[in-house]
């Protein structure tokens, strides 16, 4: 499996290299591809310590042996975008959302991740500080979420739920110093949250969740990476069984997660009737003319052309990506 890995890593290398910027994010260059709110690139006048906590991460993801080689794929091909926080003031989170969540709904950026970078405290916190700290930002998106079709989501102890924000359900990932033992969740000196969209794992042409094998290789490679074994609680998306949020913030010992999920679902209107309680929620729409990326017009009037989803869905899987 590792030589499949490498070969599809080599094949993501070599369309990382040859891809031209578009739409001023240019795959070689990270620091393009910053938002900050409505702004992008040098306009998100990104901090000075920035840096170092990218480059760590990196330093981390393009290890040959990082257990998520989907995560050393998308760094490599440059599908990914970087935010960041400075202190603990989140007043630009939600515009940065909204603005990645227009961005993934365009074909060329549906298997794009977000990584939002937390300034690294002067004295890391506890593990507990960190959790609590997540699940209060997950809750404040939440709570501010533009989309109506929140207010629908199902409960997070519901098998069909998954954190969204402005339309685009994605899996978050916490990453932080205070992991000392699964390593795989410690990407520098501040926290750091990933946001992957769920059309990451879901091939468009069959609508069925793509790379369960690879993703269980991904499982195999933990126990080498980390110092402790895979956690009990992570599992895929649709299992029985299977909650997402148990997943998103792990403890560093492997203890029961409790039953009740700290983040609470807002209640802005009517519940819906009991006879649909297991209709599965799919609020993902595409980007309106509002939008700062909706689909733009050409001088003549006619619509760009993007390239279309069974396209880019052909080219994922030339590289190896399934």
């Amino acid at each position: 499996m590792d030589d499949v890995v490498q070969l599809a890593a080599a094949a993501a290398s070599n369309l990382h290299e040859a891809t031209q910027p578009h739409d001023g994010f240019d795959p070689g260059d990270w620091k393009s591809r910053i938002i900050a709110g409505r702004a992008t690139g040098a306009a998100a006048n990104p901090p000075a310590w920035l840096d170092a906590s990218y480059d760590t991460m990196r330093m981390h993801v393009m290890d040959p042996a990082y257990p998520c080689f989907f995560g050393t794929m998308a760094e490599k091909r440059g599908e990914m975008f970087y935010s960041f926080v400075n202190g603990k003031d989140i007043c630009d989170l939600p515009a940065t959302m909204q603005t990645f969540a227009e961005l993934v709904s365009l074909p060329q950026y549906r298997k794009n991740n977000i990584a939002v970078f937390f300034e690294p405290d002067a004295q890391p916190l506890t593990h507990e500080a960190y959790h609590d700290c997540f699940w209060s930002i997950l809750q404040h998106l939440h709570d501010v979420d533009p989309d109506p079709q929140a207010d629908a989501q199902p409960e997070p102890s519901h098998e069909d739920w998954e954190f969204s924000f402005a339309g685009v359900e994605t899996f978050v990932v916490c990453a932080c110093p205070s992991f000392r033992l699964r390593h795989s969740r410690n990407l520098g000196p501040g926290m750091v949250l990933l946001f992957q969209p769920r059309s990451v794992f879901v091939d468009t042409i069959t609508n069925k969740v793509i790379g369960r094998e690879a993703r269980n290789q991904v499982r195999k490679r933990l126990e080498t990476w980390d110092e402790i074994p895979a956690h009990p609680d992570l599992g895929f998306y649709g299992d029985p069984g299977n909650l997402e949020w148990k997943q998103y913030f792990l403890d560093d010992a492997n203890l029961p997660v409790d039953d009740r999920c700290p983040f609470l679902k807002r209640q802005r209107e009517k519940a819906a009737p009991a006879h649909d309680s297991h209709t599965h929620w799919h609020p993902r729409a595409p980007a309106t003319p509002e939008s700062l990326f909706a689909p733009h017009v050409t001088r003549h009037g006619t619509e760009h052309r993007h390239q279309t989803e069974a396209e880019h869905e052909r080219e994922h899987r030339e590289h190896g990506e399934e």
